[in-house]
C-alpha cells in the first residue's frame, strides 16, 4: 500500500526525529516514579519486568502509532476516517483519533500548571530560598504558591504561551528546533545532578534502595505496576506519537529509533531518580512520591550553600524543560486538527488550541485553592482529570489502536504501513502486537481502573 507524501514536509533528519520523540516522552514525574517503584517492588527484579514490558508491550504499540501517523498524514480524526474507509471498517473507529486528542488536551492542561510551579521553584532555588527548610516550612512554601490563584495563573499562562509560540513556528522551526536544543541540555543537567548527588548525597544508600533485589516484594502488583509504567512512560494512547509520526519519511528507521528512545528514556529516569534519591537520603529524609516529593520533600533536602542551590535550580529547570518539549508534542496534533478541519493558519490554530488547554487548566489550578473543597465522589477537578486520562482514556485508546491494527486492518494494508525495510521483522512485530501487547494493554486497563483490585478482594473473601 502506497504511503502518500506529506503536504507539510518532514523532519529534517532521522536524528532530529529522535530528539523530538525523546522530548515527547521525557517527564520528571515518570522519572522519579520508576526508581520509587523499583524500591517498593523488588529493585532490579522490577526493572527487568519493566524492561520486558517496554519491549513486549510498549515498543510494538509505539511503532504502530508511528506507522499509523506516517500513513495518515492528516489530523487524527480525519486520518482514522480515511484509514477506516481504506480498511473497509466502520467509521466508528474515528473515536480512536478523537479520544487521543481529548487525552492530549486534558493531560497538557494539568502539565502546564505543574510546569509553571517548576519554573517558579527554579527561581526560588537559584536565590537560595530552600536552605534548611522544615517540613512545615516546605509545605507552607508550596501552599503559598499553589493556593494563590493569581501567582499560579501567571506561571500557568507563561508556560502555555511559551508552548504556543514554539508550535506556532512550525513543526520543524518550532517543535524540532526546541527539542534539538532543549533535550540535550536537559540531559547535561541530569549528568551534573548525578555528579552532585555522588559528591554530596548518599549515593551508596540510593543504589541499595533502588537496585537491591527483593523477590518477596515483586508479586502480582509489582508486575502490574511495571506494565502500567511501561505504557505511560512512552506517551502512548494520547495521539502524540501518531502526531509526530505524520512528518516521518517513508525510509525512517522506526525499529532502531524505537529502541534508541526507549533506552534514553529509561536511562534518564534511572539517573534522575538516583540523583533525587541520593540527595533525599543524604539529608536523612524518607523519599516520598509525586508532587509531594518534588515540591515539599526535595526543598527540605537541599543544603543552604551554592551547590545545593544550583542542584535545586537545575532540577526544577530541567523539569520545566522536559515538560515543555512534551507539551509542544501534545499541542502539535491539537493545532493540526484545527489547521486541517477549519483551514486556519498555523499561528491561529496553535493559539486557539493553547487557549482551549489554558482554559481547562484553570480547573486544575483552582483545585488547589478556591475549588479544593468542591468534590464529586471524593475527587476534585484535578483528581478527576488525572484519573480519567491515566486510568481510562489513554489505556482505552492504546487498546483501540492495537485492536484496529491487528483485527480490523487487512494484513496487506498493515504490511504496506510497515514498508519495505527489513520485511523479515514484520511477522515478529505483528505477533508482538497481536498477543503480548494486546494482552498487556487489557491487563493495564483492568489494573488502572481498580477492577483487578476488586477481583482480588473477592478472591480473598
Amino acid at each position: 500500500m502506497h504511503i502518500r507524501e506529506s503536504s507539510y514536509g518532514y523532519w529534517s533528519s532521522h536524528r532530529a526525529f529522535l530528539w523530538v520523540a525523546v522530548g515527547a516522552m521525557l517527564g520528571v514525574g515518570n522519572a522519579v516514579r520508576l526508581p520509587a517503584l523499583m524500591a517498593e517492588y523488588g529493585g532490579v527484579l522490577f526493572l527487568l519486568v519493566y524492561l520486558a514490558g517496554l519491549l513486549l508491550v510498549g515498543m510494538p504499540l509505539l511503532i504502530a502509532e508511528w506507522m499509523l501517523g506516517r500513513w495518515m498524514r492528516d489530523d487524527l480524526v480525519a486520518g482514522f476516517a480515511r484509514l477506516a474507509e481504506t480498511a473497509k471498517a466502520s467509521r466508528i473507529w474515528i473515536v480512536a483519533g478523537g479520544l487521543a486528542l481529548l487525552t492530549a488536551g486534558l493531560i497538557l492542561s494539568y502539565y502546564s500548571v505543574i510546569a509553571g510551579w517548576s519554573l517558579a521553584y527554579a527561581f526560588r532555588a537559584a536565590s537560595g530560598a530552600f536552605g534548611q527548610l522544615t517540613a512545615d516550612g516546605a509545605s507552607q512554601v508550596f501552599l503559598n504558591l499553589a493556593q494563590d490563584p493569581e501567582r499560579s495563573l501567571s506561571w500557568h499562562t507563561l508556560f502555555i504561551l511559551a508552548a504556543c509560540i514554539v508550535v506556532s513556528h512550525g513543526f520543524r522551526e518550532g517543535v524540532e528546533r526546541a527539542s534539538r536544543g532543549l533535550v540535550p541540555f536537559a540531559l547535561l543537567i541530569v549528568v551534573a545532578m548525578c555528579w552532585y548527588a555522588i559528591e554530596r548525597g548518599d549515593a551508596a544508600a540510593a543504589v541499595e534502595t533502588i537496585f537491591a533485589p527483593h523477590p518477596e516484594r515483586l508479586g502480582w502488583r509489582g508486575v502490574m505496576e511495571a506494565l502500567h509504567h511501561a505504557f505511560f512512560t512512552l506517551g502512548l494512547g494520547m495521539g502524540v506519537m501518531m502526531g509526530v509520526g505524520s512528518y516521518l519519511p517513508v525510509d525512517a528507521p522506526l525499529r532502531r529509533t524505537a529502541l534508541a528512545v526507549i533506552g534514553i528514556d529509561t536511562l534518564f529516569s534511572l539517573l534522575v531518580g538516583f540523583a533525587v534519591m541520593a540527595v533525599v537520603l543524604g539529608a536523612g529524609l524518607q523519599p516520598t512520591s509525586g508532587i509531594t516529593l518534588m515540591f515539599q520533600t526535595l526543598p527540605r533536602a537541599i543544603s543552604a550553600d551554592l551547590g545545593g542551590s544550583l542542584f535545586a535550580a537545575g532540577l526544577f529547570l530541567m523539569s520545566f524543560i522536559v515538560t515543555m518539549t512534551s507539551a509542544t508534542a501534545m499541542l502539535e496534533p491539537l493545532s493540526r486538527y484545527f489547521m486541517d478541519r477549519q483551514r486556519w493558519t498555523r499561528v491561529f490554530a496553535a493559539t486557539c488550541a493553547a487557549l482551549l488547554v489554558w482554559t481547562i487548566g484553570l480547573g486544575t489550578l483552582l483545585s488547589f485553592s478556591v475549588l479544593q473543597d468542591l468534590r464529586l465522589f471524593g475527587r476534585n477537578f484535578f483528581e478527576w482529570v488525572q484519573w480519567l486520562t491515566a486510568s481510562w482514556f489513554a489505556p482505552v485508546d492504546g487498546l483501540l489502536i492495537c485492536v484496529f491494527v491487528v483485527s480490523m486492518m487487512p494484513r496487506d494494508l498493515v504490511r504496506g504501513l510497515w514498508g519495505e525495510s527489513r520485511p523479515w521483522l514484520f511477522p515478529v512485530w505483528f505477533a508482538l502486537l497481536r498477543y503480548p501487547a494486546r494482552i498487556g494493554l487489557i491487563a493495564v486497563l483492568i489494573y488502572s481502573t481498580g477492577l483487578l483490585d476488586w477481583l482480588v478482594s473477592l478472591w480473598r473473601v
